[in-house]
């Protein structure tokens, strides 16, 4: 009787240590590309202090809430990885940016989030 209770008991810590260790690598983070995870921290480090507009460069812009040359230049550099990681040559993305950085940053955060869903579904599946 006592091995019975004591096979169930192991077999039932060995059942909750599989299901958490799947739960453990099926997370959105570890699923991320590194250019995913690069454009994800260049999104992060806008809110810096460093990466703020200075007053000045606020009463110069026409729109306040325009981001100022620096965190446009942070945001380019990791939206441009990500584009061509994605298959896009270089050529293909300056004819359909019009090498424009806002639109390979709008091309790029639309291209983030198509990932990030299709990665959200394939962890559903998977559950």
């Amino acid at each position: 009787m006592k091995k019975q209770i004591l096979s169930l008991i192991v077999f039932g810590f060995c059942m909750f240590s599989c299901s958490t260790e799947n739960m453990a690598v099926n997370n959105p983070e570890s699923m991320k590309s590194d250019e995913m995870v690069n454009f994800d921290n260049a999104l992060k480090s806008l809110v810096k202090r460093e990466n703020q507009s200075t007053p000045e460069e606020k009463a110069k812009s026409k729109n306040p809430t325009e981001l100022n040359e620096k965190s446009k230049q942070i945001l380019y550099l990791a939206a441009k990885q990500l584009i061509i990681s994605d298959g896009i040559s270089e050529k293909e993305l300056a004819a359909r940016t019009a090498d424009s950085r806002e639109k390979t940053i709008s091309l790029a955060t639309k291209l983030y989030f198509e990932k990030y869903n299709n990665i959200q579904k394939r962890i559903k599946s998977e559950n």
